[in-house]
């Protein structure tokens, strides 16, 4: 009850002094330190002003005048001795024009010889060069290997000491490259770049007008570690310079002349005063960067994309082989539409495309040019001509010669109905251009695109099914032609008078046209998952 009688007072006191012009003194104070100030200029210059009072009572007093809001020339000074230590760091880094060579600048020290003669063996020169002399299986092998003990070396420790000479770095960098040339400008206008034969006459500026210059500095300098020890850097950057740019002694006398006045908060309270802002406080801009997982992951990269080169150089080269002793001069352009032509567009978009698009051409081609000539041939004269002891294997024989014949046409229709004028052919070109900003046309797409390879995959493997079957008979007829006695045909003999060359010699002409189709498809096939 007593609380709320008091309660009740002081707000009748409150509404009492309300709308009165105040002209200040002991109760105007305590109605604002209880109520809170209805003024907010007046509180903001209260809090200015309290700010202007700490600072003034700081090492760095001589830096800033509050009744005129101006910035004195001892902080110019102090900003000229910074550019004049730093200026010989700021002109190395900016003849680096590559910021990742800075990267590699610490990683290449932190490594010993043999890591890096390591690493060197992972480069794709190399790699090409050893291909030359080992199979494609023993290279990858070998590559992951070497990729492997590459990377144990690099420790959970090891990579922490090489992320924080980076982070050193780059602190150096910070502090050096900061344009003090156009901030001392402000100061002195007739200040010279790089020329440090006399000390400029620095004049004091309008505090808002390097406000945000200021800021600038801070909120990138202050994260500089400064209690790091900065002995190893130095070693880094006479290993790379063969001369330290800055002494190391200089450096940290420059250091622990920023630290002290980070900590006395002199800059954010001129910032404060300069800007009319008693809230501002430096949004600190923290350099933590990892560097060594992007390294690895980049010399894995570059790993795996190389051996891919080289299997896929080697495949092509395999195919070429095969096609070339199988087909010879024959066109191998047999489909019209599961292709490779949109195949750019499709991974341009994020979309999946024809995988077997090599395959199935080959399959179709191997169909028109060789069952449909020389297996018929020898269909004619041995399965129809032939005089059989068994049908165990003439009648394997003669269906898979039979599903051949009908597959063909089963290529062309399935070819057929991706054509651009075809069901499924038109409905991808409608949602193509759409796909950038709707998935539900993108995953439409890639649905077609997946029941397509299946289906091309299903009608490639229907073939060879077919054709390693009858390879398989082809090879016991070679066999069995040769005998004295033959088991299987009865009559060879009496075919030789039906053909135009021994029918042993057909028969191995057929095996091996058979393998070597195999041997293409196996080169070249992409298994499609379920």
């Amino acid at each position: 009850m007593k609380n709320k009688l008091l309660d009740t007072e002081l707000i009748s006191i409150k509404i009492n002094f309300m709308g009165k012009e105040s002209k200040g003194g002991f109760l105007s104070n305590l109605l604002s330190s209880l109520f809170g100030s209805q003024d907010a200029d007046a509180d903001k210059k209260r809090q200015l002003k309290n700010i202007s009072k700490r600072l003034a009572k700081s090492k760095f007093k001589n830096f800033y005048k509050f009744s005129g809001n101006e910035i004195l020339p001892p902080l110019g000074k102090q900003f000229y001795d910074i550019y004049k230590a730093i200026y010989p760091v700021q002109a190395m880094f900016n003849a680096i024009q590559n910021p990742n060579m800075l990267k590699h600048i610490v990683i290449s020290f932190s490594l010993p010889d043999n890591i890096k003669t390591l690493e060197e063996s992972l480069s794709e020169e190399n790699i090409r060069k050893l291909a030359k002399e080992i199979p494609i299986a023993n290279l990858s092998k070998q590559a992951n290997e070497r990729l492997s003990t590459f990377s144990d070396y690099f420790t959970l420790e090891k990579i922490t000491e090489i992320d924080y000479l980076y982070k050193q770095l780059i602190a150096l960098k910070t502090v050096a490259t900061y344009d003090y040339y156009f901030f001392l400008k402000k100061f002195d206008r007739s200040i010279k770049e790089n020329d440090f034969t006399s000390l400029p006459h620095f004049e004091k500026v309008n505090a808002e007008y390097l406000a945000d210059d200021l800021k600038d500095y801070i909120e990138s300098v202050w994260d500089i570690p400064f209690d790091a020890e900065w002995t190893n850097l130095f070693k880094l950057l006479k290993s790379f310079k063969g001369t330290e740019p800055i002494s190391l002694g200089l450096w940290k006398r420059l250091v622990s002349r920023l630290y002290a006045i980070r900590m006395s908060g002199a800059m954010e309270m001129i910032i404060q005063l300069a800007s009319g802002n008693p809230s501002y406080v430096p949004n600190i801009q923290s350099q933590n960067t990892s560097i060594i997982e992007p390294y690895l992951d980049k010399i894995k990269n570059d790993v795996e994309k190389t051996i891919n080169e080289l299997v896929e150089s080697e495949k092509t080269a395999k195919t070429n082989d095969f096609a070339s002793q199988l087909f010879g001069d024959v066109e191998i352009n047999q489909i019209k539409n599961y292709t490779d032509a949109l195949k750019p567009t499709f991974e341009r978009k994020g979309l999946k495309y024809y995988l077997n698009y090599q395959a199935l051409n080959y399959m179709k081609t191997f169909l028109i040019e060789i069952v449909k000539k020389d297996l018929r041939e020898y269909y004619d004269l041995v399965i129809v001509r032939g005089e059989w002891s068994t049908q165990s294997l003439c009648t394997p024989f003669s269906d898979c010669y039979n599903s051949l014949l009908n597959l063909s046409d089963k290529i062309t229709s399935f070819d057929n109905e991706l054509a651009e004028d075809a069901a499924i052919g038109i409905r991808i070109k409608t949602m193509l251009p759409k796909t950038e900003r709707d998935s539900v046309s993108k995953n439409s797409i890639n649905r077609l695109v997946n029941d397509a390879n299946e289906t091309a995959y299903n009608l490639i493997m229907e073939g060879l099914r077919c054709i390693i079957t009858i390879g398989k008979i082809v090879k016991s007829l070679v066999d069995d032609c040769s005998r004295t006695k033959p088991e299987l045909v009865t009559n060879w003999k009496a075919l030789e008078h039906y053909a135009d060359n021994s029918v042993k010699n057909i028969s191995v002409a057929l095996y091996k046209k058979i393998y070597l189709f195999t041997s293409l498809e196996k080169a070249c096939l992409v298994q499609v998952e379920e």
